[in-house]
């Protein structure tokens, strides 16, 4: 599935096939992909020195001009409205920069994000069925945006990740799974939990046990007998017994 036929595919194929899945007759109350969300936060990425105080323009630029490139859309920058000392930030400095994408080029960019990008990641096995947040929407973070294609590796400065998070119509996270299992996302298959069978017992070991409890029975049965007829024997034997 090409990144450029994504959007005409999920009209004519997944779409239908995912309304028979879920067994939903209206079409139009199929879940589908409102938009995604590109974001990335400055940090200390983009201070001068790593943690002053103050940030470092061109790097700010550079972490845009990246986002620019992967996406095909300018981001817009993210200003704090309030001081914390605590974590060095004053009022008016850049936090982060944010792209949001939708029709064709958020399709793009999950066909390229699904064929291309995500199997370029190092010792990449799958993505977590764990991100959903209960209404159907799906998190994901990319340490290192090199990943991406539209990168060289060469040219790269400023080494980020991003979050990706894509939003849906699903009511719940059963319905977001089987939209983006539709789509291609590469998710983690869940493993069976083994059944730890039982270590089986030595047909001689078997014999032996059964021996054993049958002796052990008749001795107890035999000790028994004894008891019973010893309770029962004449009180004038007993005294003779004792005369002697």
């Amino acid at each position: 599935m090409t990144t450029n036929t994504l959007q005409n595919e999920f009209k004519t194929k997944i779409l239908p096939a995912l309304q028979k899945e879920l067994g939903i007759k209206n079409s139009f109350a199929v879940p589908q992909l409102t938009k995604v969300k590109i974001a990335v936060g400055f940090g200390k990425t983009a201070r001068k020195g790593g943690s002053s105080n103050t940030m470092d323009e061109s790097k700010i630029k550079q972490i845009s001009q990246n986002i620019a490139t992967i996406t095909g859309q300018k981001p817009r920058n993210h200003i704090s409205k309030k001081a914390i000392s605590n974590f060095k930030l004053r009022a008016g400095m850049p936090i982060g920069t944010s792209v949001t994408l939708r029709g064709k080029r958020m399709f793009d960019f999950i066909g390229r994000l699904v064929n291309i990008t995500l199997p370029r990641v190092r010792d990449f096995r799958g993505i977590s069925l764990k991100s959903f947040d209960g209404q159907g929407n799906y998190s994901l973070g990319i340490k290192d945006y090199t990943v991406f294609p539209e990168i060289k590796p060469e040219d790269a400065e400023a080494n980020h990740g991003l979050q990706i998070t894509v939003a849906t119509t699903a009511k719940n996270n059963n319905e977001g799974k089987a939209l983006l299992f539709a789509l291609g996302f590469p998710f983690i298959k869940p493993e069976k939990k083994k059944v730890e069978k039982k270590a089986e017992i030595p047909e001689e070991v078997k014999k032996e046990m059964e021996r054993i409890a049958k002796e052990k029975k008749e001795a107890d049965k035999k000790s028994e007998e004894k008891k019973v007829a010893k309770a029962e024997e004449p009180a004038d034997k007993k005294s003779d017994q004792k005369d002697s």
